[in-house]
């Protein structure tokens, strides 16, 4: 369904990832991981050999990089059972076995390392004020996810399990079928705590159901729609939250071209969405005045410190572009065009 996402997201515990999971994505035989520093080509790379293949006509999807958006940190093509990933830091990715299914690609060789010596201590002056934005950020998220907490604190457990159990018998609907052998389950981020603002990317084409899910009380009820549908035989894909990474954001059914997604007020919600569902009406039904206007202070509370991240990312960015600005008359772009070329004869033409 979706061809656009993140595999590492932003938030309260720090940098979370789910980039180890291509080498267990049945759909991939080939993974190739990109190494090499700042701004040596990774993601000019990968934006070319995904261009190239859907003028081959093969499907892509592209993995955005959550500390900057408009650059990629991996490519699929499940055609071809084919993925590139930028397997630096913070999203280290090392082979299983190396050449059996998956290996390097080292573009750090095209480096001219005696242009960079000079430069040693502006770079490296560069890399620790990009590295020191993001405990300020990381702080305001945990702020931020503390406060979501103390509001579903308000609302009670027994009011939250009597609205989402009541959901989720609306989501089912008598649609769910019975038996077969249990569904397969991945992970990835359809929105993202970014530079460029709270990003929400869309889940695909097909039926969609918007949750509006300001509180957080709906990750269980999207993570036993998922088990539903898993256990009837489905392949599911989890959004997760990264405000809240161990919990369900949105279920997919990529076979059934079916979603369900949390829209949380602060993020963008899906522009397609063709079923609504209020959880927060719900859950703020007949809630005592003094309770409801707590809620609303700790609510502008968190997205105070939300936007805060947001500021912190953005001025860790403009680090990391001085670092690239840095390293990029030191690199043999000549040669990184050549390998792009080189790689793309070798898996279209041969395809």
């Amino acid at each position: 369904m979706t061809e656009t996402y993140f595999l590492g997201a932003n938030t309260p515990e720090g940098f979370r990832s789910e980039y180890a999971s291509l080498q267990s994505d049945p759909r991939i035989r080939r993974l190739l991981i990109v190494k090499g520093g700042s701004g040596c080509g990774k993601s000019t790379l990968m934006k070319t050999l995904a261009a190239r293949a859907e003028e081959y006509g093969w499907g892509v999807e592209r993995i955005l990089c959550s500390s900057d958006p408009d650059s990629l940190d991996g490519v699929v093509i499940p055609e071809l059972g084919l993925a590139l990933v930028d397997g630096t830091a913070p999203h280290v990715v090392e082979p299983n076995l190396c050449g059996c299914g998956a290996n390097y690609l080292n573009l750090g060789r095209y480096y001219r390392e005696g242009e960079l010596r000079p430069l040693l201590p502006a770079i490296r002056a560069a890399k620790a004020a990009n590295a020191a934005c993001y405990g300020p950020a990381y702080g305001c998220l945990r702020a931020a996810a503390a406060l979501s907490r103390a509001r579903r604190q308000l609302l009670g457990r027994d009011r939250i399990r009597a609205v989402t159990e009541e959901a989720l018998e609306q989501l089912l609907d008598g649609k769910l079928p019975q038996g077969g052998t249990p569904g397969r389950e991945r992970r990835l981020y359809l929105s993202g705590v970014t530079p460029k603002g709270l990003l929400s990317l869309s889940p695909g084409e097909g039926r969609v159901w918007a949750i509006q899910d300001g509180h957080g009380a709906g990750g269980g009820l999207l993570r036993t729609l998922a088990d539903h549908w898993r256990a009837a035989g489905e392949d599911v894909i989890l959004a997760m939250d990264p405000l809240d990474p161990d919990t369900v954001a949105g279920v997919l059914l990529p076979r059934r071209a079916m979603s369900w997604l949390r829209v949380h007020p602060a993020f963008p919600g899906p522009r397609q969405a063709m079923l609504r569902l209020d959880l927060d009406a719900a859950l703020e039904e007949g809630l005592p005045d003094a309770a409801a206007a707590g809620m609303e202070e700790l609510e502008a509370m968190e997205h105070r410190l939300l936007d805060e991240a947001v500021g912190w990312l953005r001025q860790a960015k403009a680090h990391h572009d001085l670092i690239e600005e840095l390293y990029r008359p030191a690199v043999d772009f000549a040669g990184v065009t050549r390998e792009t070329e080189l790689l793309c004869r070798e898996l279209f033409t041969e395809s």
